[in-house]
């Protein structure tokens, strides 16, 4: 007889029901809509059941940050091609666009922290770090095959980043001037990573 599938506790289901809330309330109405009673009423549960799960508001909006930075490493994770790094490296950072415009509500809370008296905790903190690593390891693999230049991973994998980050930020807040920003976003990661070539 095959083994039944486990079944879910009904504590996880709340839980995941509640972090889908937030994120469903971030993207609707921005940082403004992420009230707990706002985030239980769409969860279906009671304000008392966000508090048991993650204790306050802070609790709720690190998990968000840690599940938005797992679920981005997971995106930009390509399988290593040591025979084509480059377009490896180039289809990670289109997911990384995919990712943003599938998630603006979310993505804007992980790179602009709107609220001010939030500080992310060290295991949020260390899930950023980890999805930056994926990044790093696509990098160091360009440098191994001599398709980037030798240089500090971290360097080169941060120049990447942050012309990528950029662009998709100014996407997602409607500025621009080009036609077509997924053409556009595509041209600039293959300018970004033929700069950087040795």
């Amino acid at each position: 007889m095959p083994p039944t599938a486990r079944r879910r506790t009904p504590s996880v289901a709340v839980r995941d029901a509640l972090l889908r809330a937030g994120r469903q309330l971030l993207d609707q109405g921005g940082p403004a809509a992420l009230g707990i009673r706002d985030i239980a009423a769409v969860a279906g549960v009671s304000p008392m059941g966000v508090y048991q799960r993650f204790g306050s508001k802070e609790g709720i909006l690190n998990a968000l940050l840690e599940q938005g930075f797992t679920d981005l490493g997971t995106a930009i994770n390509v399988t290593p091609d040591p025979a084509r790094p480059l377009r490896a490296l180039a289809t990670g950072m289109a997911h990384y666009r995919e990712f943003a415009i599938a998630n603006p509500g979310l993505y804007r809370l992980m790179f602009d922290l709107p609220f001010p008296d939030f500080s992310p905790s060290p295991t949020a903190i260390s899930a950023s770090r980890a999805t930056f690593d994926r990044l790093i390891d696509a990098v160091r693999l360009c440098i191994a095959t001599g398709d980037l230049r030798p240089d500090d991973p971290d360097e080169l994998a941060q120049q990447i980043w942050a012309g990528c980050h950029g662009a998709v930020s100014l996407e997602l807040r409607g500025i621009g001037f080009v036609a077509d920003p997924a053409s556009h976003y595509r041209n600039l990661t293959h300018t970004l990573i033929r700069g950087l070539a040795p």
